[in-house]
């Protein structure tokens, strides 16, 4: 099982990629807005990654931008597009 341990904001997330599937199971995603091109897409879902991020540490989205937030979850394994 894939494990990522990062740090934002001096606060350390442990994230496996089994918590984020199960996490994206039970998500609805969002629309994809505008010239929105990184998403994580999980079952034929695509899902914002900053809607993911969010979901998964529990931090307001304002704390994070989309790049970390999708080189973090990229490296978990999940599917990826851009």
């Amino acid at each position: 099982m894939t494990v990522v341990t990062v740090t934002i904001k001096g606060k350390t997330y442990t994230l496996t990629q089994k918590d984020v599937e199960e996490i994206l199971k039970r998500l609805e995603p969002e629309e994809l807005k505008g010239n929105a091109k990184y998403y994580i897409e999980f079952d034929g879902k695509k899902f914002p990654v900053k809607q993911v991020f969010a979901e998964v540490t529990g931090l307001p989205r304002v704390a994070f931008v989309t790049m970390d937030a999708y080189n973090i979850l990229t490296n978990s394994v999940l599917r990826r597009r851009r």
